[in-house]
């Protein structure tokens, strides 16, 4: 017997040979029992064994899942897996249908869904007998959200092809239907600006998200520096701010760094739903550029400093019947732009300054017509006129990332500025103050400060100086006995300071050989015949002083302080001269008188 394709077949020759061995061996019994017999015919018979469908070893199922917790993005591959057995050892295709329709098995080519090509969601390649098979579908923007699939197996036989009468549609998580993830929609993105550092930039949106299984999808904003959010964040250039998540129209806001140059600046807006899928088209990543608006410089009252020239101490003068030059007023600028323009020049472009004593104030020493070189300096009243400057200290702004920058003015003032230093009415008039300044900064937009006053004033010292205008003291010709009566030489002396003056005189004698004066009644005149006065009174006048040797006495001559930069103030002493009726000597008499300037009671100051 033989197995050819499923058919049996006996050989009538087998039998006959049989007979004959048998006959061989008995011939008397075979003769007996039917030599003589008719053998009986025999039929072939034959049976075809068909193609048997594969067998589910491991059902289909979704790699990874695709469920309302897990969607499938759309545009990205839903995957199922499974693995079949074919006993004829035929490889066998996983065919996904999307019904349960029975699909029809193909001879040498894939199965097709019932219903035809469109109900099929996916089919694998031809898969080796227990091999695992892989199907895979890109998800379409179009799809439904849920999508119920049906597994086959089927081989392509080449005379029967099959599918397994059984479907699957997995288990769990990994089971039908799929699940398809829609982008969120996102058509408009706005902010409120211009805004000023410090403040918030609130950006707002019209977006939203279809999808509802598994809990309406929510939406979530992101507003980055630039164009670079990926994988759910913004890049390397940073995020402004991000919203919570929302069922729409999500908003987020971020408060603007102090400092923040003013200028234009970009912002790009994008949109992801809960499952981190991003929007697409629309106002995706479109720019919605914000102003930083410019905001006036500012500074502090403790910032301020009023200095002598050499930095620290009391303002000292040194220019006799002039200006002292390089006093300074130092201060910290600041402004919420930055301290460095976006222009890459300095932010703060300009500074002014008034320089004025305690009880003159800030309010009443700004107008040009203030000024007045006793006591108030105001920048209006122009540098032909009062030469300040002011600039800002080299290297003492950072950069962009910095607020504050340091400044130094320096100024003149006039030898006649009222001193402020003493204890009492006697020693200066305006003992009881100090100077102050005020300072008022200009930005690069022509945005100025407030007018900020020093907390702290200083000094102005006490500055006696004098000329004496009077090179000699002529008394004229006068014979033994004779004097000059009234007084009539005279001597003038001129304040050239913030004092007024009193004068200390002393003398020595007078002869024809001065220096070298002998001690004589008849050929030396005595220092004390010399007299002096305020006023041109008698030389017998008990106001007239003989002068006296050194170190002599003082005058109370009261030259007031000097109230006119161009007009000093000056004070006039009247001499007088006796030639003793003892001189004998003819001749014309020398001697020197000394003159001292020396400050005077303030109160004869005014």
């Amino acid at each position: 017997m033989a197995n050819n394709e499923g058919r049996l077949t006996f050989a009538v020759a087998t039998v006959v040979g049989c007979a004959i061995f048998l006959a061989l061996l008995n011939p008397i019994q075979f003769f007996h029992y039917g030599l003589s017999r008719t053998f009986a015919d025999t039929a072939t018979t034959t049976v075809t064994v068909l193609n048997t469908a594969p067998l589910w070893t491991v059902v289909a199922q979704e790699f990874p899942e695709s469920s309302t917790s897990s969607p499938t993005n759309a545009g990205s591959n839903v995957v199922w897996v499974g693995t079949a057995t074919d006993s004829n050892n035929d490889a066998y295709y996983l065919l996904i249908c999307k019904t349960s329709s029975t699909p029809t098995a193909n001879s040498g080519a894939a199965p097709t869904c019932g219903g035809g090509a469109g109900f099929q969601w996916a089919v694998s390649s031809l898969t080796s007998s227990t091999v695992q098979a892989t199907s895979t579908y890109t998800t379409l923007v179009g799809d439904a959200e849920s999508n119920v699939w049906v597994a086959w197996i089927c081989d392509a036989n080449s005379s029967n092809p099959s599918c397994n009468a059984t479907y699957e549609q997995g288990s769990g998580s990994t089971a039908s239907p799929f699940i398809v993830n829609h982008r969120p929609s996102f058509s408009s993105f706005s902010n409120d600006g211009p805004k000023n550092p410090s403040q918030f930039v609130t950006w707002s949106t019209n977006a939203s998200d279809t999808d509802v299984l598994g809990g309406n999808d929510t939406v979530q904003l992101y507003v980055c520096k630039l164009n670079d959010f990926v994988a759910g964040s913004c890049g390397g250039g940073g995020t402004y701010c991000s919203s919570t998540f929302s069922g729409t129209d999500p908003s987020c806001s971020s408060t603007i760094a102090i400092p923040t140059q003013d200028k234009d600046y970009s912002s790009f807006g994008f949109i992801i739903d809960n499952h981190s899928f991003a929007a697409s088209g629309g106002s995706q990543a479109t720019n919605a550029s914000f102003t930083i608006s410019n905001v006036a410089p500012t500074l502090t009252s403790s910032s301020i400093s009023l200095l002598n020239t050499t930095g620290s101490g009391d303002m000292i003068f040194t220019n006799p019947a002039g200006q002292t030059t390089g006093f300074r007023v130092t201060f910290t600028a600041q402004d919420n732009n930055s301290c460095l323009a976006s222009s890459g020049a300095n932010e703060i472009t300009s500074s002014s300054i008034n320089v004025y004593r305690e009880t003159v104030t800030q309010a009443n020493c700004q107008a040009s017509s203030s000024y007045n070189a006793n006591n108030c300096y105001p920048a209006a009243v122009g540098t032909s006129t009062w030469n300040y400057g002011c600039t800002q200290d080299g290297g003492s702004c950072g950069g962009a990332g910095f607020d504050t920058a340091t400044w130094t003015c320096t100024f003149p003032l006039w030898y006649l500025a009222d001193a402020t230093d003493g204890v009492n009415a006697t020693d200066t008039q305006y003992f009881a103050e100090k100077w102050f300044t005020s300072v008022r900064l200009m930005d690069d937009d022509i945005v100025t400060s407030t007018l900020v006053e020093s907390a702290q004033g200083n000094e102005v010292s006490t500055y006696l100086a004098y000329a004496l205008n009077t090179s000699a003291v002529t008394y004229g010709g006068l014979s033994p006995g004779q004097r000059n009566d009234p007084l009539i030489a005279t001597t003038t002396v001129t304040t050239q300071g913030n004092t007024g003056l009193d004068t200390t005189l002393y003398g020595v004698a007078m002869c024809t050989t001065y220096p070298n004066c002998p001690v004589s009644t008849t050929s030396t005149i005595t220092v004390g015949s010399q007299k002096y006065a305020t006023s041109s009174v008698g030389y017998a006048s008990s106001t007239a002083t003989a002068l006296l040797v050194n170190p002599g006495a003082t005058l109370a001559l009261h030259v007031r302080k000097s109230t006119l930069t161009l007009s000093a103030a000056t004070g006039t002493t009247y001499w007088g001269l006796e030639v003793t009726s003892t001189i004998t000597l003819a001749g014309d008499y020398t001697g020197q008188d000394t003159v001292i300037g020396v400050k005077s009671p303030a109160q004869f100051w005014p």
